[in-house]
This record gives structure tokens, sequence and C-alpha cells, in this order.
């Protein structure tokens, strides 16, 4: 097709070498490498692997060893029937172990558990999301910077080509073949192409500016790529998908999974809790009858809260409040990745048509444009013509790239939706 001879073309003036030049996948895992965001989500991911871990280690009983010494000093001591004794002093110790295990917590440490468990889930399919945010940013970051170039060097081609037609004006004017109305009109359009080179210099910086903060290079030496991934033959497979693999929907049914287990909680604080203790205990000094001493014993405990003044109530219905909410954000959630699917796909099957109307818009200004030029040299037009013409053919060039730009962008956008899009998923020409 003519407009692939016309990204060789572009290729070739956005880069004069290859060598040194920042592709779009180096591009991609430089912004990966340094950007604090994923770090901190690295971070959140470490931190519910904790909580699941103290969550598990509820199951297991615990041990402790208790010990403690005193003096005591007994004076003044007498019988029940008046007869004074001794005075004497005892060093009482005492040195103990303690094994606990909770048997029946009930369903409080199983439910806590999902919990925490589908919380790291959660963590790690948000770093995952976010991963693909930042691939989708440094893409669209990317190609952004590419145009603006583009753009930066149409305008200068445009202030040359406008500049020499105003010089020619002002030329014609001189011997009486132009009036003032044309050397004016030729000033404004001339202006008016100084004013656009300038506000594209500006944008190109900024869109510089904010490509190393977002990749942390310098944009330097882009090349224009084609994205190549594998797009599904119709919507409803897309769709499908779509359903299956889109972060946004899978971290919404995680979330309900979560709010279902807070449910569970909630309702364990209605039920008994049993806990076992064995303790063995050895004493020195018991008594001043008794010097040494061993003490074994195994207690179980049956704790079930039979009123506590409606919080237990409360606190299950408030959270089957929340779980309704995620169910409907989850509903929300689904309805609105798939319209906006819609709305990308539509675009996508459009975007061939797109740059080749654009291409024909853009020869087809080139054509005129030229036949202006030589019309005007004659005769038959005015110079305003001619400006009017160079105007709408550098309209036409930037549009042109833009397309080109929109097309592979979409394609991203795709993969991004069907959450696939990663270094693994993502080929570049």
């Amino acid at each position: 097709m003519k407009y692939f001879k016309y990204l060789a073309t572009v290729v070739a003036f956005l880069s004069s070498s290859n060598a040194g030049a920042l592709s779009l996948n180096d591009a991609i895992s430089e912004s990966l490498a340094n950007n604090l965001l994923l770090k901190m989500e690295a971070n959140s991911v470490d931190i519910a692997e904790e909580d699941y871990f103290q969550s598990k280690s509820d199951y297991f009983p615990s041990i402790s060893l208790n010990a403690n010494i005193s003096e005591n000093e007994y004076s003044d001591i007498k019988t029940q029937s008046g007869i004074s004794t001794n005075e004497y002093e005892l060093t009482p110790s005492s040195k103990s172990i303690i094994l606990s295990q909770n048997l029946f917590s009930g369903f409080n440490r199983f439910y806590n558990s999902v919990s925490t468990k589908e919380s790291l889930n959660l963590k790690r399919l948000n770093q995952q999301k976010v991963t693909q945010d930042i691939i989708l940013e440094t893409i669209e970051a990317y190609y952004n910077v590419l145009v603006a170039e583009k753009s930066l060097r149409s305008y200068k081609d445009n202030l040359e080509s406008v500049s020499e037609r105003s010089n020619a004006t002002i030329k014609e004017y001189a011997v009486g073949l132009a009036s003032k109305t044309d050397v004016a009109q030729a000033e404004a359009y001339l202006n008016s192409a100084k004013i656009d080179l300038l506000d594209s210099e500006i944008i190109l910086k900024n869109l510089k500016n904010s490509f190393f903060d977002l990749v942390g290079v310098d944009a330097i030496n882009l090349i224009f790529s084609e994205i190549n991934v594998d797009i599904p033959n119709s919507f409803e497979e897309f769709k499908d998908i779509l359903i299956l693999n889109n972060y946004s929907i899978r971290m919404a049914e995680v979330n309900m999974k979560i709010m279902n287990a807070n449910v569970g909680v909630a309702r364990s604080a209605y039920y008994p809790q049993l806990n076992l203790t064995a303790t063995i205990s050895e004493l020195d000094e018991f008594s001043s009858e008794v010097d040494e001493l061993t003490n074994e014993e195994i207690k179980a405990t049956l704790n079930w809260p039979i009123f506590t003044a409606g919080k237990s109530l409360s606190n299950v219905r408030k959270a089957k409040e929340l779980k309704n909410s995620q169910l409907i954000l989850l509903q929300k959630t689904q309805n609105e990745t798939v319209i906006l699917s819609e709305n990308i796909w539509d675009k996508y099957k459009i975007s061939e048509q797109t740059i080749k109307a654009a291409e024909l818009n853009y020869n087809a200004n080139k054509t005129a444009y030229k036949g202006t030029v030589i019309e005007q040299e004659v005769g038959e037009r005015s110079v305003l013509d001619v400006l009017i013409a160079r105007q709408a053919l550098l309209n036409s060039e930037i549009n042109y790239f833009n397309k080109q730009k929109d097309r592979e962008i979409v394609k991203t956008q795709i993969m991004y939706l069907a959450g696939i899009l990663n270094l693994e998923n993502l080929e570049v020409n």
C-alpha cells in the first residue's frame, strides 16, 4: 500500500541513523524499570503476602514461657489460737510453659484467611494493571513525540514556503504585478506560520519533558514502528476475551470475594469460641512447708457471646451492604468496560479506511498546491489561493501522520482492554 511507502519516508526523516536509536520496546523497558509507582505496588504485594501469612498462622498453636521470682518476708505470725511462730523469708520462683490452641473460632479464621488471600490476589492484579497502564502511557507518549517532531518539520517547511511566497509577492508588488492586498495577505499567512512553528516547538518540548518524566530517558532518535498483534476476528470474540481477562473486571470480582468473606467474618461473632490450654509449671519455695512443686494443667475454655448490644448483628448488616455495593460496582465496571471496548473496536475497524482517506486527502492537496502555484505564476490564481492551498497541504500532511499514530495506539488499547498488553505480546516492526 502507498502509505507504507510513506511510513518508510517518515522513518528516514525521524532518524538519520539507527545507531543509538531508542526503540519502542527499549522505551517501555526503561519506563517499567524506573517507574516509582510500580515499585510501590511491589511493596504493597509484599505487605499483602505478610498479611496472608499471619492469617494462616492463626491455625497453629502458640507456646509461651513464663518465669518469675519474688522475695517475701513474713513476721508477727500468729496462729488462730494466738500462738506466735518464728519469722521466715521465702524467695519463691516459678517457671511455666504454656501451650494454647484455638480449636474453634466460629469460622473466623477460615473467612479471615480467605479475605487476606483474596486481598493478596487483588494486590497482584493491581500490580499487573499498573504495569499495563505504564506500557500504554509509554506507547502514547512515544508516538506523541514522534507526531510532534514530524509536525515541527512540517511547520518549518511551511514557514520556508510561505516566506518565499511572501518575498515574491513583495517583489511583484514593486513592479506592479501584485496589489497591497496580496502583500497583506502574504504577510498575514507568514505571521501565522511563525506562530504555528513557535507553538509546535513548545508542544514538542513539553511532550519530551513528559516523556522523560515517564520513561526516565530522553526522547532522542525515536523510530516510528508498527505494532503487530493478533486481533480477534469479531467483536463478540473480543468481548469474551475481555470479560475473562480485563484487569478492572477481574479486580472487581476479587473485591466481591473479599466482601463475601467479610460477611463470614462478621457472622462468626455469633458462634462460640473454644480454646485448649496446656500448662506445666515448676515452683520453688512454694510455701514454708513445700519446697518444690510441679503442676500440670489442661484447660478447655468455651466462650459464647450471647448478647453484645446488637453490635454483632449490625456488623453483619454492614458487611452485607458492602457486599451489595460491590456487586453493583462489579456490574457497573463490566458495563462500562464493554461500552468502552465497543468504541475502541469501532475505531480499530475503521482505522485502515481512515488512514487511506487521509492519504488520499494529502496526495490531493499536494497536487492541488502544485497546480495552484503554476496557475498563479501564469496569472490564473491569486496569492491568496496559493497560501490557502499551502495551508491545506500542511493540515492534511499532519493529519495523515496523526491517523497512522492513532491506528497504532488503538491496537494497544485493544490489548490493554483484553488484559494482554505486555512486552511478551508486544511485537514491533
